[in-house]
């Protein structure tokens, strides 16, 4: 199939989601400018531990299990907008750590657990929700592929960027750099429509319905999706460093080359979306993902880096671009279940990020690090699950699902 312009004559954006994408965008490139560099620079402040990386993020992950009800619960009186503008200094402060590890060596990792944990609770719901209800259902997909790919833009440049900087100037003035970026984050939340939503569910509800026969796609579905994404964000910083002897600008040069050779993917693949079944798209990106995870294996070079990540980045487009149409499609149809449904997709996330890193923070001290990358291949094709229905109900409803009143 060729792709054309005219497929995307008729895509449209309204004021509201091009607002919020510009916050996620500036969120995107201060976080960014650090990005693989953070993982490897707790990775050498915990002296190569793997195993106190690993635990200092599943602790996050766990705490963001047990908090995320609590923040969406929060939308209905706060709003989505303010919860968002909340979470902003919280990002802010999950940065200020770094500075200042060398002066308060115990402090400076309480501080970011705890600084990461409040940002995410607070941030992440409202944005998918508020995401989920600014795009348009006919053309998500190619909505949803130019935006990711302007991402991908700023995806090339800032591991560059970073690597330039730490050679240049160290990590000190990389993290000043991310936090006045991070600071302009917040204004273009000023200009977006604020919604309310109640969050109908209790505390304890909340985990019944996720382990629930009912909502088991969704659980085992996004947590095969958490398990992967963990490898990504963890596990392969930390093995690329290694492979290329700390060489950082290197580092930050083959991620920046590896994202420059999937962004056209990213058209395509949107189209692909928009036109082909979402089961036929998750099911082909599932499987390009898992091989690609399984190929990892083999890589002994640099060059070999750039080649596997960039056939692992086709299957990462594929797979991530119809996760994310299928979750913002799935959270619409479930209408003002959308805070549930996103609230239980999160928890899901971070459960599978848990599992995995547990899995891989006790299989190091047996096998290679390499030994995450199969089981990441294992867990991406748990992902398919998505492929089936997945609505959610209040307990109180009857079998056939009457949806909540609007408050």
């Amino acid at each position: 199939m060729k792709l054309s312009v005219k497929d995307y004559q008729g895509v449209h954006f309204s004021f509201d989601i091009l607002a919020l994408y510009l916050n996620r965008l500036l969120i995107q490139l201060g976080f960014g400018v650090v990005g693989i560099f953070e993982i490897i620079f707790i990775f050498n402040k915990f002296n190569g531990s793997l195993e106190k990386v690993i635990g200092l993020l599943s602790l996050i992950y766990i705490l963001c299990i047990i908090f995320t009800p609590l923040g969406a619960m929060a939308i209905s009186k706060v709003g989505m907008k303010k919860l968002m503008m909340y979470a902003m200094p919280f990002a802010f402060l999950s940065i200020l750590p770094f500075l200042l590890w060398d002066y308060a060596p115990l402090y400076a990792p309480i501080g970011l657990v705890l600084a990461s944990v409040v940002y995410k609770v607070l941030y992440w719901v409202p944005y998918h929700v508020d995401f989920a209800t600014f795009t348009d259902k006919k053309t998500r997909g190619r909505q949803m592929s130019i935006l990711l790919s302007i991402s991908e833009v700023v995806a090339v440049v800032t591991p560059l960027i970073g690597g330039g900087i730490i050679i240049a100037a160290g990590f000190n003035y990389l993290f000043v750099i991310s936090l006045i970026i991070l600071i302009f984050a917040v204004f273009p939340l000023f200009f977006i429509r604020d919604k309310y939503e109640h969050y109908s569910y209790t505390y304890t509800e909340t985990y019944r319905k996720l382990f629930s026969t009912q909502n088991r796609s969704i659980l085992v579905g996004y947590m095969g999706d958490g398990a992967q994404s963990a490898v990504t964000a963890v596990i392969w910083p930390v093995f690329i460093f290694l492979l290329l002897n700390g060489e950082y600008f290197t580092v930050g040069a083959i991620s920046s080359l590896t994202i420059f050779a999937v962004i056209m993917l990213r058209l395509l693949v949107g189209d692909l979306v928009d036109r082909w079944s979402r089961r036929k798209t998750l099911t082909i990106g599932s499987i390009l993902n898992a091989t690609g995870w399984f190929i990892k294996i083999f890589i002994e070079t640099g060059f070999q880096i750039f080649i596997v990540d960039t056939y692992h980045g086709l299957g990462r487009v594929v797979n991530q671009m119809s996760i994310d149409v299928t979750t913002y499609s799935e959270a619409v149809d479930n209408g003002h279940y959308i805070d549930e449904f996103t609230v239980l997709k999160e928890i899901s996330i971070n459960l599978g990020r848990v599992l995995i890193l547990g899995i891989v923070g006790v299989t190091v001290f047996f096998f290679s690090i390499k030994f995450a990358f199969l089981i990441a291949a294992i867990a991406s094709l748990f992902v398919t699950l998505l492929n089936n229905r997945l609505s959610i109900t209040k307990e109180t409803d009857i079998v056939s699902g009457i949806l909540k009143s609007a408050p």
